[in-house]
């Protein structure tokens, strides 16, 4: 293989090495960015530190950190596209919403 081709090669194999390493850091949830942003953004109806429940009922996140239901995938899904039970203004981005999934399953009781 003349030195071009290898070149070309090396270069392609550091790209996709670059693109993969960039998306595992990407979509790395971190608890503590959830919790500020829980306590920023979601305290006004939810406990997000006690087991009790919120205003309008809405649940603790330590209730649905324990919940047997609760998955990070529907944690997630609700938290990107929120029901009707919450303000459309509380969708957040995909990185947020996975920064909240991680605090709140930190919540969970062993």
């Amino acid at each position: 293989m003349n030195a071009a081709l290898r070149n070309i090669a090396l270069c392609g194999f550091v790209v996709a090495l670059a693109l993969l390493l960039a998306g595992q850091f990407a979509c790395a949830a971190d608890v503590a960015r959830g919790r500020r942003l829980a306590q920023i953004l979601c305290s006004q109806c939810h406990f997000v530190t006690t087991n009790r429940a919120g205003w309008f009922n809405a649940p603790s996140f330590v209730a649905m950190a324990n919940d047997p239901a609760t998955t990070s995938t529907s944690l997630e899904t609700i938290i990107e596209t929120p029901p009707p039970k919450m303000a459309a203004r509380a969708a957040r981005s995909r990185s947020e919403a996975a920064d909240l999934t991680a605090y709140i399953l930190s919540l969970k009781q062993k």
